[in-house]
């Protein structure tokens, strides 16, 4: 990134906010009469020739004016906003929309708030169902080769999934597998009750013809996928038809298609996983020449300093940066909170 001397910074910090405002190319002029700088227009056009050359700005048309880069964006970003902490006014007000007991309802809840707030996309990646604290598992047979595993985790949240199980196990066995697992590894993670399982049987080789053997199978079979339990709630993508970048009807079709697959809302959440604070992806930032137009704010949510989720929004890259920040920063302090008070509350 290279750096900008003060008046090159003013310009275009006038440029972005004057576009985020109207999505019409900022002209030398308007700089000079609206902007802080005390300069004529003229000299206001050799800035913005050198912010050009620098790759900070662009020139949509000959004849426009200019329009930030997603370089630009990032600059600003980085260089000339101020990110305040968690409006606590804000986060007051998202506790008092989110009295739903249900832990689903309160992610759809949070979701649909991000997206009225902000008047673009929210969402919330639910937890992977094994990070979660174990209150109760019971395994159903439904057939002879099927069994239902019903899973209840410790904030209210339940999953149902289906095994396939060895014909010879009795529903004598189930009973003992799903009791013994209910009475050791209550306020376990689901990936803590795996390991734990594997422990035990490296421990006790005779385990492998009794219990344990079934209990690995059955327990195995649960894991067998890697974003086990995930999802996205996503609220408000019709926001994104007011906006002018999408008139082109080719290009929202396109965009569309990718809220449809959420798989790179899940690739976010790889990138992030290991971040701490809201972090902001610019346009060409996000990695798909589909969203190109867009930006994305997200931040994790944890319980007890572990990261076990992801929320945001998906809006126009030219978004009021520094409010929606706020209410991303206050919606993941909220599900924190949430979490931790059910998960506590339940044991």
């Amino acid at each position: 990134m290279e750096f900008l001397n003060e008046r090159e910074e003013v310009v275009l910090k006038t440029i972005i906010e004057e576009f985020v405002q109207t999505n019409e190319p900022v002209g030398s002029r308007l700089i000079s009469k609206t902007g802080p700088l005390k300069l004529g227009a003229a000299s206001i056009r050799n800035i913005m020739s050198d912010l050009e050359e620098k790759g900070y700005i662009l020139q949509p048309h000959t004849s426009a004016g200019r329009i930030p880069s997603d370089e630009g964006y990032r600059y600003y970003i980085d260089k000339l906003v101020t990110f305040g902490s968690a409006d606590c006014s804000l986060l007051e007000q998202l506790k008092s929309d989110c009295a739903a007991e249900n832990i689903n309802s309160i992610f759809k809840k949070i979701s649909d708030n991000l997206s009225r707030m902000t008047r673009s996309v929210g969402f919330v990646i639910s937890p992977k169902l094994n990070t979660m604290l174990l209150k109760h598992i019971e395994f159903i047979r439904l057939n002879g080769a099927t069994a239902l595993a019903v899973i209840v985790t410790r904030t209210g949240m339940v999953h149902n999934v289906m095994l396939d199980i060895d014909v010879n196990v009795t529903d004598s066995e189930l009973t003992q597998i799903s009791n013994y697992l209910n009475q050791h590894f209550q306020n376990k993670s689901l990936m803590e009750v795996k390991t734990s399982i594997v422990d035990e049987m490296k421990r006790d080789k005779a385990a492998m013809d009794s219990l344990f053997g079934n209990l690995q199978k059955l327990t195995g079979a649960v894991f067998a996928k890697g974003d086990f339990g995930q999802d996205i709630i996503l609220s408000g993508a019709s926001n994104i038809l007011d906006l002018p970048e999408f008139s082109d009807v080719s290009r929202l079709k396109g965009l569309f298609q990718t809220f449809e697959e959420k798989r790179f809302i899940f690739d976010i959440l790889d990138k992030c996983q290991n971040e701490t604070g809201v972090n902001i992806f610019i346009g060409s930032e996000i990695g798909r020449s589909d969203v190109s137009e867009l930006g994305l704010v997200t931040r994790t949510y944890n319980r007890g300093g572990s990261v076990i989720g992801m929320l945001g929004i998906i809006g126009p890259k030219r978004m009021k940066y520094t409010d929606v920040v706020s209410v991303v920063d206050c919606s993941a302090e909220l599900i924190s909170g949430i979490i931790g008070r059910l998960t506590d509350s339940s044991k």
